[in-house]
This record gives C-alpha cells, sequence and structure tokens, in this order.
C-alpha cells in the first residue's frame, strides 16, 4: 500500500512576499533607515528594513490620483494625532524593536498629494517621515543627524531618494526624496529618469517630495520665490 503524506500548501502570496524580504536582504546593503507599518489586520503586508517596502494594493486609487504639484493640506488634526501614536510607539520600543534614537517630534513639512499625506518630523538627533493613507500608516526615520554637516553657502545637501513597494508584483511602487535647502530656495522640482516634473514641499529648509513610480531622480531644478532659476544639478548626491 502506497501512503501519501499528507504536506500543506503554502500560500504563494506569502511566498512572494518573502523572496522579496531575502532577497532585498541580501542585495542592500545596512542602513540607517526603516519602515514601519501600520495596516488593517485583513491586509497582507510584509515591511523590510533598508528601502524596501510591500504595501497593501489597496493604495492604488490614491496612487492614481497623485499630483505632480503638492496640493495645500486639509485638516492636520487626525493626521498628526496618528502618525503621533507612531512616533510614541517607537520611543517605547527604543532598542528593542527598533533603532536606540529617540523618535524626533518637529514638524518640519507636511507633503498633501492625493488623498496621502506625509510629515517629515525632525529632532536634534533623528528625523522621521510619518506616511498617513486611507489604510494605514508608516514611518521611515533615520539617527546621527548630529553629525550633519551644516548646509553653509551651498544651495542643497543630503537629496537622498529611497524606494517603496506596495505589492508583490513591483507594481504601484513609490519613491521618495529627502533633502535640505538653502533659505534662498522658494521652488524645487525633481526630473526623474521615467519623464516625471515633481514640484517638491519646502519647509524649515527641508525639502520632501514622492512619485508613484520606480524612476530614479535624474536631476533638480532650484529657484527663488520670484521664479528665477538659481541652480540646476544632477541628483542623487549625499553633499552638494
Amino acid at each position: 500500500m502506497n501512503i501519501t503524506p499528507d504536506i500543506p500548501q503554502l500560500d504563494p502570496m506569502r511566498l512572494q512576499v518573502r523572496k522579496h524580504a531575502l532577497l532585498n536582504e541580501i542585495s542592500q546593503k545596512p542602513s540607517r533607515r526603516w519602515w514601519r507599518f501600520t495596516v488593517p489586520a485583513t491586509a497582507l503586508v510584509a515591511a523590510v528594513a533598508v528601502t524596501l517596502v510591500l504595501w497593501t494594493p489597496t493604495n492604488q486609487d490614491a496612487s492614481a490620483a497623485w499630483t505632480a504639484e503638492p496640493r495645500a493640506p486639509g485638516d492636520l488634526g487626525p493626521v498628526f494625532a496618528d502618525c503621533g501614536r507612531t512616533l510614541d510607539r517607537h520611543d517605547a520600543e527604543r532598542g528593542v524593536n527598533g533603532p536606540d534614537w529617540p523618535a524626533p517630534r518637529d514638524v518640519a513639512v507636511v507633503d498633501q498629494r492625493a488623498d496621502m499625506t506625509m510629515v517629515q518630523y525632525i529632532g536634534p538627533q533623528s528625523e522621521m517621515l510619518c506616511l498617513r493613507t486611507p489604510t494605514g500608516v508608516g514611518t521611515n526615520g533615520r539617527g546621527n543627524l548630529q553629525d550633519q554637516e551644516p548646509l553653509g553657502d551651498r544651495l542643497f545637501a543630503d537629496f537622498a531618494p529611497s524606494v517603496g513597494m506596495y505589492d508583490v508584483d513591483g507594481r504601484n511602487a513609490m519613491t521618495v526624496l529627502t533633502g535640505r535647502v538653502s533659505r534662498a530656495v522658494g521652488k524645487v522640482v525633481i526630473s526623474t529618469e521615467d519623464g516625471l516634473q515633481v514640484t517638491a514641499t519646502i519647509g524649515n529648509g527641508r525639502v520632501l517630495a514622492w512619485w508613484p513610480s520606480l524612476g530614479k531622480p535624474k536631476d533638480v531644478r532650484l529657484s527663488d520665490e520670484t521664479g528665477v532659476v538659481l541652480q540646476t544639478a544632477p541628483i542623487p548626491v549625499k553633499h552638494r
């Protein structure tokens, strides 16, 4: 008599998520940046340190409504409340389930596109991004800001893009760019390799922008408040 063992069937979707996570861990160098997402329990989501993030595909409609020009934020009370809870959780778990630097609390920039709001918090030691969507809240952060060189007479510095994918098929991807700019800069427009012209949001000497693709930033055009172009330069760069 032949006995066929009862082998449990693995969920192919979960296998794909784990595959992406393992590939990312192998191919990427360690980074002080990390993402953490809070979403409904029914959503299939995997978050991986460094730059790869898998989101629930229910954010697709928000990305479809994305605009290259940011819009004026609406009621930020619920956004700050949700983001504040994630910062509190970060501090409660410092050194246990995450980095050991304190969560920053000062709001530098609020970038609103479609119904997705991204807030940049800064502090003496760290900076964090909080992304609030209709389906959840996510955070990304880094420490050791005390080692940052002063901007000096440079027009911009630290323009660093990071990539997040929130679909196991690689669809519905987004790229986030942050950096610092001189107070003389009134407008920042980022050109991407896939042809987008993205106007960033500026606040407190910081720049924040995101776009719904994996297109790498190609160059940046900096203008003053009157529209006079101050500089056009290639990116990404660490210092310039």
